[in-house]
């Protein structure tokens, strides 16, 4: 017992420096703890600081170009870093519309006349085609032009296959305009016939007749030669007459198309 008592004795100065030591240690953590919170401390201040001045500028910048936009003296910049950028004036751009009625294509001479008559012709020279061949196409080719979308009662009335002659007649709406408020045209009759050779066809579309608003107040019943010919569609500026204008171009269009599908079907290799 008395050598225990002495041993714990001779110990109580160590448990003393550990404790000490400890204690120290715990000091120096803390005192490293309240550093760091204080250094953090101070950065958020300033961050804080920088910007409520950032803050300020910008409020004051906006001040300063609402002034000058009141004022009506806007320049490239103001005294601060914020600046107007310059605005680009708006350009009136002006798209060309070609108008049809001034196009050469539907004055003077757009229309033949044969002894009077109106007659569009097509003479297309097929080299190395024989008769047979080329009034196959062209049956071919007409029979497409009177079962389109706007043919009424179209069809190939007379054939002479010795002869290599094909006759069609026509009858079609011709549209003018076409929205889904309105539907503006006219009914169209015309006669197509075709007559081929070796190396060449001849086409010509005659009898063309004009049905307008059948049925109605404003309609009217006429030909080619009273609507759509020089004399009764271009006055004496060379210009065309307003009252049938649309009725010569569509006309003038709707031939050529016509002959363009003919010439396509007879150029086919």
């Amino acid at each position: 017992m008395k050598k225990l008592f002495i041993l714990t004795l001779c110990f109580l100065p160590f448990t003393g420096i550990a404790q000490n030591v400890k204690t120290t240690q715990s000091n120096t953590k803390i005192e490293q703890l309240k550093a760091d919170a204080a250094k953090k401390a101070t950065e958020a201040k300033k961050a804080a600081e920088e910007a409520q001045k950032a803050a300020d500028e910008a409020l004051k910048a906006a001040k300063d170009l609402e002034q000058a936009t009141s004022n009506g003296n806007i320049n490239d910049s103001t005294s601060s870093d914020w600046t107007v950028p310059t605005q680009t004036p708006k350009t009136n751009v002006t798209v060309k519309v070609e108008n049809p009625e001034e196009n050469s294509k539907y004055l003077a001479g757009a229309v033949p006349e044969v002894d009077g008559n109106v007659v569009f012709s097509l003479n297309e020279e097929v080299t190395g085609m024989k008769a047979n061949e080329i009034y196959n196409r062209l049956y071919s080719a007409i029979s497409a032009i009177t079962t389109d979308a706007n043919q009424k009662n179209s069809r190939i009335a007379l054939v002479n296959k010795e002869k290599h002659v094909i006759a069609a007649k026509c009858i079609e709406w011709l549209v003018f305009s076409n929205s889904f408020m309105s539907l503006d045209r006219t009914e169209l009759t015309y006669t197509i016939i075709a007559e081929c050779d070796d190396n060449k066809a001849n086409v010509t579309i005659s009898r063309i007749n004009y049905n307008y608003e059948q049925g109605r107040v404003t309609g009217f019943k006429d030909s080619a030669e009273k609507l759509i010919s020089d004399k009764e569609s271009i006055n004496s500026k060379g210009k065309l007459n307003r009252l049938n204008a649309k009725f010569r171009i569509k006309t003038i269009d709707r031939m050529d198309e016509i002959f363009n599908n003919i010439k396509l079907a007879l150029n086919n290799k």
